[in-house]
């Protein structure tokens, strides 16, 4: 069954019933009905929420979502099964913070990284690093309603025209980075215990350089290729560490052939890699469901990570 939250209320239903000492979730799409009992496993990515347009007030209407989104959590997460991956641990896991103090804390290497809004301080690390910063969002993009809203901000590198401004620096705290010399970037794609590597020519574009997103999927060549095992190790312990089984990780490989850590994006898409390299990942994230409906729920690791 696919049951779209954003649809919620319209074409799917989400509620849970409670007593004589049971709790019985239960999903409702269409015309169809699956009570939680019957649910093994969940490829869950993100939730999304649909607008509640005939309450006008503002208030009320935030307080409308909230509701929302407090009965569909609750419902799902009543839900007794294995999941990939657990809601908590897709929330927690986007903590961009948490992800540069765990990749280093497991021996991946990290660019060297500030998160301030300390106007002079930002200005000071400019200036050591020789003007080779680039910053990005600490919370990662926020969702709109819809594709024509969605506004994106990419890794950008920091000119000395950009620090001129006291009250633009101290607007918001920002990830400022020292910039790492490319040979081209990552990504690798985990699902379970199987890593998908691949190479993305990110220096051929100019507009790809600094960030291969703004030059867009089909602007760089993008072919499979091998991870070092001692890098795909770390990585694989990481996923552990946030209590992941589905991501796409961010790295990059610098001219000397170091590989460096930028990010981790719980339960990533994955789609277009697929596309790019011919690599079975769907196929992959098929068996994993299976295995993991298999699983006892005793056996199971914990789906909820903690902090180390």
């Amino acid at each position: 069954m696919r049951f779209d939250t954003d649809v919620h209320g319209d074409r799917s239903l989400a509620g849970l019933v409670v007593g004589d000492n049971r709790a019985l979730p239960y999903l409702h799409v269409g015309s169809q009905t699956l009570e939680g009992e019957e649910v093994t496993a969940v490829l869950y990515r993100h939730l999304h929420l649909r607008e509640a347009p005939h309450v006008r007030e503002l208030r009320a209407r935030e307080l409308a979502r909230s509701e929302l989104r407090a009965t569909l959590e609750g419902a799902l997460l009543a839900i007794d099964c294995y999941w990939l991956n657990h809601p908590y641990a897709n929330r927690l896991a986007r903590n961009k913070p948490l992800q540069l103090a765990l990749a280093s804390r497991l021996g991946l290497s990290v660019p060297d990284t500030r998160i301030t809004d300390d106007p002079e301080e930002i200005r000071a690390l400019h200036r050591r690093w020789d003007g080779g910063m680039v910053a990005k969002l600490v919370g990662g993009q926020i969702v709109a309603s819809s594709g024509d809203e969605q506004y994106v901000v990419y890794t950008t590198l920091v000119t000395a025209e950009d620090l001129r401004s006291d009250a633009a620096l101290a607007a918001c705290p920002a990830i400022y980075q020292r910039r790492i010399e490319k040979a081209f970037d990552l990504r690798v794609t985990v699902v379970g215990e199987r890593l998908f590597a691949c190479r993305i020519d990110s220096q051929s574009q100019p507009d790809g350089s600094v960030d291969w997103r703004r030059a867009g999927v089909g602007a760089v060549p993008i072919h499979a290729c091998e991870l070092d095992e001692d890098v795909a190790a770390r990585c694989l312990a990481l996923m552990r560490a946030l209590r992941l089984d589905l991501a796409g990780l961010d790295l990059i490989v610098t001219p000397d052939g170091e590989t460096v850590f930028l990010e981790v994006n719980a339960a990533g898409q994955w789609l277009w890699v697929q596309q790019a390299t011919g690599m079975g990942i769907a196929a992959a994230i098929a068996d994993q469901l299976i295995s993991g409906a298999h699983d006892p729920p005793i056996t199971r690791p914990a789906s909820v990570p903690t902090l180390m």
